[in-house]
């Protein structure tokens, strides 16, 4: 089980030093954090405890597009069973990442009572207008979030009846705190104020308007008036300090207030003081009241129902939210007779150990998220994949791999053939044809007809159009037939590239105006499809094309031995430039003559260049290998791999000699850039001839065993079929 942890900073606030503590302990889960802007002052503690954290660190803190745009590859970096978001920005973000992957688990959080009246409190009409358009943004999104852990009833019952929450999407966990750090018999360390011979009045918290901290002051003049010399000390910070400060010169207070500032060992600081004071107006759970509980402190704290679900009137005093003169009179009657109300802090500290022990809390987090784990089932689905035959070509092998393993994820699938062949693919169940003629392309009654059938009793979720012509196929038989299964087209190169005529454009942007997503294979080719049709602007993602892992790869004897070996992969067609590679290779013999050309692969322009390399007398230094079912081995034993293609989308043949640890060549062309850069291969600029022969010549001199290994890591990170597999799934449940 792994849960992903979006949170707006990992400072040391409330929030983030109560998350970062149950993460620590968990044993049954593994937690990874990301936090998106920059504070991380709880980072170590994170990754001391061996959890991994993504630092975004962006700066505007309404960058919610940016830090989706940084967020999604981590997701599919980590793929995480749930998604917890913590914090109102980081809410939003994970709200907007659900949209994009509805199959996604999210989880949110309410950690304060954001829409209590009293947080517009001293607030102007613009800040008013502010926090009314945040919580219309929070009500309209929170229909994404599937779960909320609240750390109080309180909070559920409010937050949730503001925001229209279900009461059983909320689960009430409290914060929790290590009682053994706040052992009132461990009073060690040395504080600045705290060393001589004053009481201490103690309030740890942010310093902002809402915690009540002006208050303490007020009540200050009448406490010293009556008990003479007491220090009351601030340990927190935040953006009122400076108006506590102006106050502590207004009263006249300079010797006995003292303002630490945001400190770490608060348990220590909890120890060393005498009574805790706590005037809080609006709270979460308060993670500082346990904490003074824990550590057997006499507790002076306003009534609010966030305090009053720590305490009771047996362990604190417990007076009117703003009543001055009732906290005064409390501090007084408490350091007039200390002896007195020591009762309270020992039966502070029971309740406390009992309601917010941390082993406790931790406990609570993993049994949650593994019981809506279990109820959050993602749905399988029933995928129609509709490929041109069964043929030796790229679009169908994906198609089929890719098949195989929607299967495994638990998927029922199907593959339909626009027309008929003969070729067998690897897919391990039957492929049925629709027996289209290639005569009547663009009026197939009989082939819609038949499509429509197949939808009928197959009752697909997804039908995905797999290149060629399946797009014309499906988007005709759904339109003459009616059915409402949403269409998926994969797109697998550059169109914009194969656009001859304006009516061509017309028919296409037709075809494109009834898909729902189109899935290109590199960012060029989704670029280049919406360049042409802008219709697809938002309906364009982004897979790569992947492969299989293979475990083992035994090289193949290549022919003739002591030779250096050069191999292309590819169908003989004008897109994979056969003829440019016989020139970059006849170039190549000039200044390597021991090097051997293997041409892997069969088309319809295979019979012109065998005749090219016979007229050119290259018949001993160039192989035809026709069709190969499992090119690796034969990747694996050359020694580099070219490709000087002239329209590429992007190629699987990279990938897998990439995966071979064997050099790679390539022009950059369609997504090749996308794989291959000065880390992972040779890129050169296309038809740069001379370029690409030294760069051939350079490897198989002296090979760069650092490029090699980079290029297998980066295919063993992200290219595997069985994860490509998984960002598909994601993506058809957009349409859900």
């Amino acid at each position: 089980m792994k849960v992903l942890f979006l949170i707006d900073t990992l400072e040391g606030y409330g929030a983030e030093k109560s998350l970062v503590e149950i993460a620590r302990g968990f044993t049954e889960v593994t937690p990874v954090f990301v936090h998106i802007y920059q504070g991380d002052m709880l980072k170590p503690h994170l990754e001391q405890a061996g959890i991994k954290v993504y630092s975004l660190d962006l700066e505007d803190k309404y960058a919610f597009n940016k830090a989706l745009d940084k967020l999604i590859p981590i997701y599919y970096r980590e793929r995480p069973d749930i998604v917890h978001a913590t914090l109102f920005r980081s809410e939003i973000i994970a709200r907007k990442l659900k949209k994009k992957i509805p199959a996604i688990c999210l989880v949110g959080s309410f950690v304060s009572n954001a829409y209590s009246p009293e947080r517009l409190r001293g607030k102007n009409a613009i800040d008013k207008l502010k926090l009314n358009y945040f919580f219309e943004l929070d009500r309209r999104s929170v229909k994404y979030v599937d779960y909320f852990i609240s750390n109080s009833h309180t909070i559920k019952t409010q937050t949730g009846k503001a925001l229209n929450i279900e009461k059983d999407k909320v689960e009430v966990i409290y914060r929790g705190r290590d009682s053994s750090k706040f052992d009132p018999d461990k009073k060690n360390g040395k504080f600045p104020y705290l060393n001589n011979q004053r009481i201490i009045l103690l309030n740890v918290s942010r310093l902002i308007q809402l915690k009540g901290q002006n208050d303490l002051l007020k009540a200050m003049p009448k406490v010293l008036r009556e008990c003479g010399d007491v220090s009351l000390v601030f340990a927190g910070h935040g953006p009122y300090r400076t108006h506590l400060e102006r106050e502590v010169k207004r009263l006249k207070l300079e010797p006995y207030i003292h303002f630490l500032g945001r400190i770490d060992n608060i348990n220590k600081l909890l120890l060393k003081a005498d009574v805790f004071l706590y005037p809080s107006y609006s709270e979460g759970l308060p993670g500082a009241l346990i904490e003074a509980m824990m550590s057997g402190k006499t507790i002076i704290c306003s009534d609010i129902p966030e305090n009053l679900e720590c305490v009771d009137e047996e362990s604190a005093l417990i007076y009117e939210k703003g009543n001055i003169s009732e906290l005064s009179d409390a501090i007084i009657k408490v350091l007039k007779d200390p002896k007195k109300y020591n009762k309270l802090g020992e039966n502070a500290r029971r309740q406390a150990v009992h309601k917010f022990e941390l082993k406790k809390r931790i406990s609570d987090y993993q049994n949650f998220y593994f019981r809506i784990k279990k109820h959050h089932k993602k749905d399988r689905l029933r995928i129609l994949h509709l490929i041109q035959r069964p043929q030796n070509r790229g679009a169908e092998t994906f198609a089929c791999q890719l098949a195989n393993h929607q299967d495994s994820l638990g998927n029922t699938v199907k593959i339909v053939s626009v027309f008929s062949g003969k070729t067998d693919l690897p897919w391990k169940g039957e492929i049925e044809s629709l027996g289209a003629s290639s005569n009547r392309r663009l009026f197939d009654l009989k082939a819609w007809k038949k499509l429509n059938e197949i939808i009928l009793n197959f009752l697909p979720d997804i039908v995905q159009a797999n290149a060629g012509d399946t797009l014309k196929y499906a988007v005709f038989s759904k339109k003459v037939y009616n059915w409402k299964v949403p269409i998926v087209f994969r797109n697998a190169s550059e169109v914009g590239r194969y656009l001859k005529s304006n009516f061509q454009k017309k028919f296409n942007n037709f075809l494109y105006n009834q898909v729902d997503q189109v899935i290109s294979v590199s960012n060029v080719s989704k670029h280049d499809i919406v360049a042409n049709f802008p219709v697809l602007k938002n309906k364009a993602v982004t897979i790569p094309i992947g492969i299989e892992n293979s475990k083992t790869i035994m090289p193949e004897k290549l022919e003739p031995f002591g030779k250096k070996h050069i191999i292309h992969v590819g169908g003989f067609t004008f897109e994979k430039n056969h003829e440019g590679l016989i020139n970059i290779f006849e170039k190549i013999l000039e200044k390597y003559p021991d090097a051997h050309l293997h041409l892997l692969g069969d088309g319809p322009l295979r019979s012109k260049i065998e005749k090219l390399v016979s007229k050119r007398e290259l018949e001993d230094k160039i192989s035809f290998y026709g069709f190969v079912t499992d090119p690796l081995p034969y990747i694996k034993a050359a020694n580099v791999l070219i490709l000087p293609s002239i329209i590429e989308g992007l190629p699987g043949v990279l990938l897998e000699s990439m995966f071979c640890e064997t050099p790679v060549v390539a022009y950059d062309v369609g997504g090749i850039s996308e794989i291959v850069n000065e880390e992972t291969g040779i890129i050169v600029t296309a038809n740069n001839q001379e370029d690409f022969i030294n760069s051939v010549l350079e490897i198989l001199h002296s090979p760069n065993l650092e490029i090699i290994e980079n290029a297998r890591k980066k295919v063993e990170s992200i290219y595997f079929n069985s994860e490509i597999a998984k960002r598909f799934q994601d993506t058809y449940y957009y349409h859900f």
